[in-house]
């Protein structure tokens, strides 16, 4: 990504929003807005950025909040969805864009889903990968999701949770960069069953050290870049978005969203990952459908981190998408 195409804002909360954006080549495009979830920054979606631009697109892709060169506050209730969702419409306003197109993944679609709820009128669709659509949930209890999910997928879903909302989570994550890079990125998505998703996994593999081979398709420059931005400040402030989660902050956000706001009735694309252990597609599918009206689904032979395993289908999918749905 063109380093001279990144600028700074700073929202009326004040922090400072590092992000990217390009002009349009072509005005009769919508504006795309890119939304990375984590442990990832704004760079995350460069494979997707050179093929949009390369279309013509305008494109926004903000490092969020805790990530990058963007503030790093560690208190949790400054990830609150709704603050987070007027942050990002602040830098839409600072680029003059009045209507977007927004894409997430991972975390960054829980965003999507926000402003999906709080500023339809700002966005003309709303495409979700790997992580569906997610409606407000004014109660929270991940004790009880851990044992569902128990219940329902053979396996504890969210464990990980439960540890990256430690108040310690942060100093084994920063001593353990490289077994947790092969943790979060592993050429083997099943790992996660064993590894990541059951409760008291994930610290068991960081504190033992452990490696395993990081997905095939990252270079050394995607390592190089990841480390540089994650040595830089840690992970005390990305980790506060899983206390917000997991401490109710969330859910108590979500109270103030009406009845009428939950279903999704504009343009929906869902781009299912087949062999994501966590956000398993069946789920993912299923709640698309039963909230958006107007969904359109496509699964991949992927794991979670589609945006770069597959990114030539997946973009292939989201321009066809766009200008076959949203521009019509």
């Amino acid at each position: 990504m063109d380093t001279s195409c990144f600028k700074t804002v700073t929202t009326s909360r004040g922090f400072h929003y590092h992000y990217y954006h390009t002009p349009a080549e072509d005005l009769s495009l919508p504006i795309l807005l890119f939304l990375h979830g984590f442990p990832a920054t704004s760079r995350i979606w460069w494979r997707q950025v050179e093929f949009f631009r390369i279309h013509g697109f305008r494109l926004l892709v903000p490092d969020q909040l805790g990530f990058g060169k963007s503030s790093k506050p560690t208190d949790p209730e400054a990830y609150k969805p709704s603050l987070i969702c007027s942050d990002i419409v602040e830098i839409m306003d600072a680029e003059g864009i009045d209507k977007a197109v927004a894409v997430g993944h991972g975390f960054g679609s829980n965003v999507v889903s926000r402003l999906a709820n709080l500023y339809r009128s700002r966005f003309l669709g709303y495409a979700f990968l790997a992580v569906p659509y997610t409606p407000p949930s004014p109660v929270t209890d991940m004790q009880q999701t851990v044992i569902s999910t128990r219940r329902g997928c053979g396996y504890e879903v969210c464990g990980h949770m439960l540890f990256f909302a430690e108040s310690y989570s942060a100093k084994i994550v920063d001593s353990h960069m490289e077994s947790f890079y092969g943790a979060m990125f592993p050429d083997d998505p099943k790992m996660w069953v064993s590894h990541v998703a059951p409760t008291g996994a994930l610290q068991a593999w960081l504190e033992a050290d452990k490696k395993t081979p990081p997905l095939a398709c990252l270079t050394e420059s995607d390592k190089e870049v990841w480390h540089d931005a994650f040595t830089v400040g840690g992970f005390e402030a990305p980790l506060a978005w899983h206390k917000a989660f997991v401490s109710g902050v969330n859910s108590t956000d979500d109270k103030s969203i009406p009845l009428d706001n939950y279903t999704i009735g504009q343009p929906v694309f869902f781009g299912a990952a087949r062999f994501d252990y966590i956000s398993h597609a069946v789920l993912g599918i299923a709640a698309t459908n039963r909230h958006c009206k107007d969904a359109s689904l496509r699964e991949f032979n992927a794991g979670h981190w589609l945006i770069l395993s597959n990114h030539t289908d997946v973009n292939r999918a989201l321009l066809s998408w766009v200008m076959d749905i949203v521009v019509q």
